[in-house]
């Protein structure tokens, strides 16, 4: 029989329920059991009814022999099975309508798994994290009832499902694609101290789910964790050619900082290589205490230049690759790069995308969200305030980039001084201008520009930056204050 011809046959009998068991008119599993007066029941049916039949075994020999569609046909699948692997399929088919991963918290949606990101967006959206990095953040509370969802949208898309039980902190993550899994997940836990507890998570299909285990007093001890564990979680695909760069560059470490080795690289006398940041604080080699010259290991410098060093911040999320020469400019400016919260009082680290909004939420009353600032000050000749004592910082920040503008006196002089702590672009230049207003008479101003600083002690800072004489500023204050602006602009 042609097996198009097959095919219809096929149909014509499910068509015909031939195949459908008598009473509950799915179709039939095995055993087939024909009963009297009844037709051909299935197993389940009979148990329930105490049911006593015949073992129709001629029609299982030709239900095996068939190509039977997906009963999820109508949701999409247009696969036809052998009868035997059907079950199977069935129960791992992608078009098998699913509920809403968050049922437990009264959604009644229920839909084919490749619609729950659209569902999640459309629905759910406090529950989706985006980063084009693949690199997420969720916090947990572990002392309270712990079942967390989350939609995570990277260079993948998966659904990390994050619970508890009394004894561990259990992971799910699954593809939402159910394609092949060519990546891998890693997570990083952290409490309140700086260690971590970091494992790897298989991602899988929602046919075969796999959870990852921590164990929760284990957890608390090494991380010191109250209540709240905080989740970094990184996707990575499998790279045959980064694995290769990686088991490379293990002979490129740095034996004193660990830290990966490139030009200019520094050997002692026996051949011993040191990265150039630890060479000049070396008197002796420390793996043989021979002097040190200034021989350079040109043939190891020249093995870098075919090898892609991971980015100093890998273990941040930041998956770029690149080559010695290039490594450096990318890491200033890298997106994974940690920078600590400009205020001296101030703990927090974040990377350069939300150490603004940090500044934004939790110093308010010393963040100009803009690149002009105006205000007054008191000020009256007679009455000068000593240099040290006198010393206002605020943080001014727009597109991204943040900039702390400083403002000290002493007895002769009022000094102005505008340092580029967070740069977006690492090339940019920005100059700063200071305008003293006479608000008697708004036009008349006395106005100085100068070049924004980078990296630069307090102390040199104050003897390069915008000044005025006080006896000059004086001839333009008003009531005991004069007024001044800040403007910043960046340099075409």
């Amino acid at each position: 029989m042609a097996e198009q011809t097959l095919t219809q046959f096929t149909d014509k009998l499910l068509s015909e329920k031939i195949f459908s068991c008598a009473v509950c008119e799915k179709l039939l599993t095995l055993p087939i059991v024909l009963i009297e007066d009844v037709g051909n029941v299935c197993p389940n049916c009979c148990e329930d009814r105490d049911w006593k039949g015949l073992h129709n075994v001629k029609l299982e020999m030709i239900l095996k022999e068939l190509q039977i569609p997906c009963k999820f046909q109508s949701t999409g699948c247009k696969k036809r099975v052998h009868f035997s692997a059907l079950n199977e399929h069935e129960s791992n088919c992608k078009f098998h309508e699913k509920p809403c991963l968050l049922s437990h918290t009264g959604c009644e949606w229920t839909g084919v798994q490749s619609d729950f990101p659209s569902h999640f967006n459309e629905c759910h959206s406090e529950h989706v994290i985006a980063n084009p990095q693949s690199f997420f953040v969720i916090e947990i509370n572990i002392n309270e009832e712990t079942n967390v969802t989350k939609l995570l949208k990277g260079k993948q898309e998966c659904i990390i499902i994050v619970k508890k039980d009394r004894e561990d902190l259990l992971h799910t993550i699954c593809d939402v694609k159910n394609t092949e899994c060519n990546y891998d997940c890693t997570i990083k836990h952290f409490g309140q101290s700086s260690n971590c507890v970091e494992t790897k998570c298989k991602v899988s299909s929602f046919s075969s789910m796999h959870t990852t285990r921590i164990n929760l007093a284990a957890l608390k001890q090494m991380t010191e964790a109250a209540d709240v564990v905080t989740l970094q979680i990184k996707m990575s695909t499998q790279n045959e050619a980064a694995e290769f760069d990686e088991k490379v560059l293990q002979y490129f470490e740095c034996p004193v900082c660990k830290m990966l080795m490139k030009p200019p690289i520094y050997q002692c006398k026996f051949g011993h290589s040191f990265c150039s940041n630890c060479r000049p604080r070396l008197e002796n080699c420390p793996n043989c205490r021979a002097l040190f010259g200034t021989t350079r290991n040109y043939a190891l410098e020249g093995l870098t230049a075919g090898i892609s060093y991971a980015c100093m911040y890998h273990h941040l999320g930041c998956e770029e690759m690149l080559p010695a020469h290039d490594s450096g400019k990318h890491e200033a400016i890298c997106p994974f790069k940690p920078y600590p919260c400009p205020l001296d009082d101030c703990s927090f680290k974040g990377t350069h995308s939300n150490i603004g909004k940090h500044l934004d939420e939790n110093h308010k009353d010393k963040v100009i969200a803009a690149d002009f600032y105006k205000t007054t000050v008191e000020f009256r000749l007679e009455q000068m305030i000593d240099f040290y004592n006198f010393h206002q910082k605020y943080y001014m920040v727009f597109d991204e980039n943040i900039f702390r503008l400083s403002f000290k006196r002493n007895s002769d002089y009022s000094f102005w001084a505008v340092e580029v702590l967070r740069k977006k672009e690492e090339d940019a230049v920005f100059i700063y201008e200071i305008g003293i207003i006479d608000m008697r008479k708004p036009d008349r101003r006395l106005i100085r520009c100068d070049v924004c600083f980078t990296d630069t002690n307090s102390e040199e800072l104050f003897k390069k930056c915008i000044l005025f004489p006080n006896n000059i500023l004086a001839s333009y204050a008003c009531n005991g204050v004069f007024t001044y602006y800040c403007q910043i602009r960046k340099r075409q």
